[in-house]
């Protein structure tokens, strides 16, 4: 039997990184900032400082030694936030890392500890299989190639990549200053993608080996966090509705008190609960059973793509003229949830998951 209650400590991780961020959300000022040719880097901050960085890294290297569950609460509260960053990639890295038969410790523990900072695109370099050359040249290797739609480029220290060596596709770390930026572009929420090429040779041992499929487990990961992240998009999305509707007013009452307004309240709640359910059973069953994890993430991802936007279009609806307004935020955390919807791969994609 799971018990899906939270205890005390994941209580306290999900109220300490809210209120952390609380002391610094604006939405009029994210909205000035999608303006803007740059990418976004609210709550990044808060989550070094609080040390989230190292949440799922082992206790002996300096982490929390939490597991895949506690990650995806603290990212309900950084979707809700509408936050920005290298978080799901920085922590997926380390998790990657920490499956690795080769012995990768010391960058754990920076990267725990952010003294440095990875970021990736391997679920893209999946589905499109853009995949580097990589040549092993006497005790060296030479990677060549191109990256392209790589988010938090500027923040980076080291990039995680996919590379195709002996018709193998395997994980390696290659820092930061071996890449070059060849162009980029922003996404419908401010976020910078960068266009990257690369050309070098690199250590042997940066190479990410291991027993266990880790392309597979990754690609469910990654999916799976940016469903927690959608989930906690919504949770503002619903309560942002329900205080307009408690304050806006026609026919002298509010207009949450007609039935009709409260039937469609009441939809958009149980669409959110359902799917917050589902990914969060999806994430306890991981430590318990991962045997049918992988079709667990694909009906998660689906459920996620159809229902979620449902609720921001429906709670723009709700608003009104107000709601499609630039200065109301509304649209942003509508775009952070149709923006998750077209990474991943598509309901077609899960499908054939599901279904093999």
């Amino acid at each position: 039997m799971i018990n899906f209650s939270l205890n005390e400590s994941q209580i306290m991780i999900q109220s300490s990184l809210e209120k952390a961020l609380d002391e610094n959300f604006d939405i009029r000022l994210l909205n000035t900032n999608a303006e803007k040719t740059e990418s976004l880097n609210h709550g990044w901050r808060e989550i070094k400082e609080l040390g989230y960085t190292g949440i799922i890294t082992s206790e002996d290297k300096g982490g929390f030694g939490l597991d895949i569950f506690d990650f995806g609460l603290t990212l309900e509260t950084w979707g809700s936030k509408l936050c920005e960053g290298p978080y799901i990639e920085n922590t997926l890295a380390i998790e990657t890392l920490q499956k690795s038969s080769n012995n990768f410790d010391q960058l754990i523990v920076d990267l725990s500890s952010s003294k440095k900072i990875i970021t990736s695109v391997i679920n893209e370099q999946i589905i499109e299989k853009n995949f580097l050359e990589i040549t092993k040249v006497e005790n060296e290797l030479e990677v060549k190639g191109e990256i392209i739609n790589l988010p938090y480029f500027d923040q980076a220290t080291e990039i995680l990549c996919l590379g195709s060596i002996n018709k193998e596709i395997k994980f390696i770390v290659i820092p930061k200053k071996n890449f070059i930026e060849v162009s980029s572009s922003i996404t419908i929420t401010g976020q910078k993608l960068s266009k990257v090429n690369i050309k070098c040779n690199v250590n042997s041992e940066s190479i990410i080996d291991s027993e266990k499929n880790l392309l597979d487990i990754y690609f469910q990961l990654f999916t799976l966090s940016k469903c927690f992240e959608s989930v906690g998009a919504t949770h503002t999305i619903i309560k942002m509705t329900t205080d307009y509707i408690k304050s806006r007013e026609q026919f002298n009452q509010p207009i949450g008190k007609f039935q009709a307004i409260q039937h469609m309240l009441t939809d958009l709640y149980i669409s959110y609960s359902e799917i917050k359910e589902l990914i969060r059973y999806v994430a306890k069953l991981l430590s318990i059973d991962d045997n049918h994890f992988q079709k667990l993430v694909s009906m998660s991802k689906i459920k996620c793509d159809e229902d979620l936007p449902k609720v921001g279009w429906i709670a723009h609806q709700l608003h009104g003229a107000i709601g499609f307004t630039w200065d109301y935020g509304l649209h942003l955390l509508t775009k952070k949830i149709l923006l998750n919807k077209t990474l991943n791969g598509n309901s077609f994609l899960h499908s054939e998951k599901i279904i093999n």
